[in-house]
Formats: C-alpha cells, structure tokens, sequence
C-alpha cells in the first residue's frame, strides 16, 4: 500500500473518530505539500475543519499548494474576512487563479476587504483569460535600465523586497519596454563598474499578453527557461509566467484532452458531484447511442447472412473491438502529438502512411490468428471461408481504424475544433459502422450469403 493512500485513510479515519488531538499531531509531521494533497480526498465540511486544526502560519502555504478548484471551493465556504486574512500572504496570480474560479457575489465581498492597490492589481489580473499568458503570469518581476551598473543593479536587488521565484532581470527602456534579459549569476560574475547593456542578452524570448497558456508552456520547454516574460502589443513588460506555473499549465491541459478523450468533461472538478458529471456525460453518450443506432441500422440489411452462417455473429465484438482499438492508439498518437507540437504540417503525408501500415500489419498478423480460430469452429468445407472472411474482416476493420483514427483528430483540428474529442463518438462510431460493413461485404463475397 502506497504511503499516500495509507496517509489518507489515517487522516480519513481521525476525522471520523473525531480524534482532533492525535488528527493536529498527524499534520504536523506532514508538509504543505503533502497536506494539500489530502484536501481533493476530503468532503469540503472536512476540508475546513483540517484547515481550522493548521498553525495560522501554515494555512495560506498549504492554499497555495492546493489545486486551483479545490482551494477556490474551499475559499468561497469561508468568511470573507476569513478568506483574504488567507489570501494576503499569496502570490498575486495564485491569487487570481483562485479567485476567478469564485462566484461573483463571494468575489466582490472579498475584493471590497482587499487593500486598494491589490485590488487593482487583482483586477487588471482577472481582466485577462483565466488560459492565455495574461491570466497565469506573476506581475511581480525585477527590472532596471540598460545604462545602469552592476554595483547599482546589486544595491537595488539588495534594498528591495524580491518576488519570491526571481530568476531573471529584466532590462526595459524608459518607456518600459522589454530589450534585453540578464541571470542572476551574471552580475556575480561581472565587475561593478561594467553596465548593463555590455553583457545583457538582446534577443529575449517573451509571449505576448493574449498567448494561449498552453503555447506558453512549449516556449517555456522548448527553449528550457525557468521564466518567460509577458509582454504587450507594443512590448512594455507586464508580468513574468514562471516555471511552477508551466508545470501547473501542463498537468491541466493533459488531464483536459484525457477528460475530453474519454467524453468525461474538462477538469476533474466536472466528476466530483452527480449534476455536473450528468450534464458533461449525456451529449457525448448521447452521440454514441446515436452512432451505435446508426450501425445497428446500417447492419440489418445483412440478416440473411447471420441467418445462412450464424457463425459470423461469433466474430463480430472481435471485429468491432480490435478496429476500435486500433483507432483509440492511433488517434490518441496524434492528439497528444498535436499538442506538444510535435506534428506538423510537413510530417502529416508521412504519419497517415506510417499509422496505415501499421494498421494493415497488425490486421494481417491478428487477423491470421483470429482466422485459425474461425476454422476451428467452422463447420465442413465452409470454415475455410469462414476463416478467410474473419481474417479479411479484422484487417480491413484495423486498416480502416488506423485511417480514421489518424485523420480525424487532423481534420478537426484543421477546422480549429479541439482534436481532444476525436476518440469520442467520431472515432468509435465510424469504425465500428466500417468495419462491421467491410466485413459483411466480404462475408457475402467470399461466403456467398446475399443480401447486403
């Protein structure tokens, strides 16, 4: 058993016990780190009373270590005075994050307890979209002028009070305007008398202030920084996203085109009460059924066939099952590839063939094995060809999967739809029609049944 889910149960079983002592003891051998982790396993009337057993100097660390919905799900059940007494010791985006995740009402009792200059900060914060550059970025940076020295970028460093991740500083004109980026350790490793602007990196790499946080995360990869600036239309620095909040970035869109993938919603938010998880399941089921409806029609034509060799019926979960699975790899293949950028425009000719291939090779090879069976339990001079058919049948269905499942995710993603859904009902659906009909062709062709 895993420490995690050992240290769950425990917690789990001294809230129920209501042991609040030996409960106090437990988290103090625990991190903020791991604390945080307990509170998506926790009822939120628990959450709060685990909160109300932390050290008031460990509750906002633990908050802020917290995922985004479950602290602005535990946010909005506190006082409001309860709630910015926590939200004081954030980081202005941790704060943003939280905050925009709240209902309106909740958000304007905490903002009108707020200290007017973070109140404005917070709004100009929440003004951008909560997933472009703008609505994940810190607005705490440091930054100088390119004419200044090393001795007075130090004393500058050393008299103010630094955000908490400074990793960069920024060089900026008189205007504000970004034109050059230092490390720390280069102004240990120059003299003090050297300025600014003779060492400074002049090509900075930054996003604009509307950039798609997920393109935000593969500059910050590609280019293996530890912070990108955020800028605006005319290059003025705003703000600073950095890598904690990458990391944070990238585990939510994986776990959005897992969610979307599967047809379960965006966020794992969607899953935690039975309304929401209703409301986000029905139209991706509802689209299956009507697809299954859509195949269910497209084969009654071949009753004649099940009714001459009702063997193939026997055949027919293996057929629909290995196309569909072969379509789930391939175009899970090509959402993730898409998402990371790793394909593009020149390499989808040379990914369609490769996935293709694949497909008829493992068609051919299980459709081989699966036929050998069929000949088993074929009956007389018939199995020969029942066997054929089964074979041809799961190559085809594969083939065919491999073609959908590749081109699918391509196609939406031309159309600007997110590709995240092609394993959805599009994928599902369609091969199990083509398949299933690939192969009762075949079934009348090689097997003489008629009617098709």
């Amino acid at each position: 058993m895993s420490r995690l889910r050992v240290r769950n149960e425990r917690i789990h079983e001294l809230l129920h016990s209501g042991d609040q002592r030996r409960l106090r003891r437990t988290l103090t051998r625990l991190d903020e780190v791991q604390i945080a982790s307990q509170f998506d396993n926790l009822t939120p009337d628990d959450q709060l009373q685990v909160l109300g057993l932390l050290p008031v100097e460990r509750r906002a660390p633990v908050l802020s270590r917290m995922r985004y919905e479950s602290a602005a799900t535990l946010v909005a059940r506190l006082a409001p005075e309860q709630a910015v007494e926590l939200l004081d010791d954030l980081r202005p985006d941790d704060v943003v994050d939280i905050l925009g995740r709240i209902d309106d009402k909740k958000l304007g009792d905490i903002l009108a307890r707020l200290d007017r200059a973070d109140v404005e900060e917070i709004e100009e914060l929440l003004a951008y979209d909560d997933e472009t550059a703008g609505g994940i970025m810190s607005p705490k940076f440091f930054a100088i002028g390119a004419d200044s020295t090393v001795r007075e970028a130090l004393e500058r460093l050393q008299s103010v009070e630094l955000p908490t991740h400074v990793l960069y500083v920024y060089v900026v004109d008189p205007d504000g305007k970004l034109v050059g980026v230092c490390s720390l350790r280069q102004f240990v490793q120059h003299r003090p008398p050297e300025r600014v602007r003779d060492f400074m990196q002049a090509e900075v790499v930054s996003v604009r202030v509307e950039t798609d946080q997920e393109d935000v995360a593969d500059v910050v990869s590609r280019y293996d920084l530890l912070a990108v600036p955020v800028v605006d239309d005319h290059n003025v620095l705003l703000g600073v996203v950095e890598v904690d909040d990458v990391v944070d970035v990238l585990r939510e869109e994986a776990t959005e085109d897992i969610l979307q993938m599967a047809g379960a919603g965006h966020h794992l938010a969607d899953a935690r009460s039975f309304w929401p998880s209703l409301r986000v399941r029905w139209r991706w089921l509802g689209a299956a059924a009507a697809g299954g409806t859509v195949a269910a029609f497209s084969l009654s034509s071949f009753d004649s066939a099940l009714a001459q060799v009702p063997a193939l019926a026997f055949f027919m979960p293996v057929v629909a099952g290995m196309g569909g699975n072969v379509g789930m790899q391939s175009s899970t293949i090509v959402v993730r590839g898409l998402a990371v950028g790793f394909i593009e425009a020149e390499r989808v000719r040379r990914l369609v063939v490769r996935e293709v291939a694949l497909g008829a090779s493992l068609g051919l090879l299980y459709g081989l094995l699966i036929g050998l069976f069929a000949l088993w339990i074929g009956d007389g001079s018939m199995s020969w060809r029942l066997g054929a058919v089964v074979s041809g049948g799961c190559a085809g269905s594969m083939t065919l999967a491999a073609f959908v499942g590749t081109c699918t995710p391509l196609a939406l993603d031309r159309v600007g739809v997110d590709p995240a859904i092609a394993t959805g009902p599009f994928v599902t659906t369609s091969v199990d029609v083509m398949g299933l009909l690939f192969y009762f062709w075949l079934a009348n062709l090689l097997l003489g049944t008629g009617g098709g």
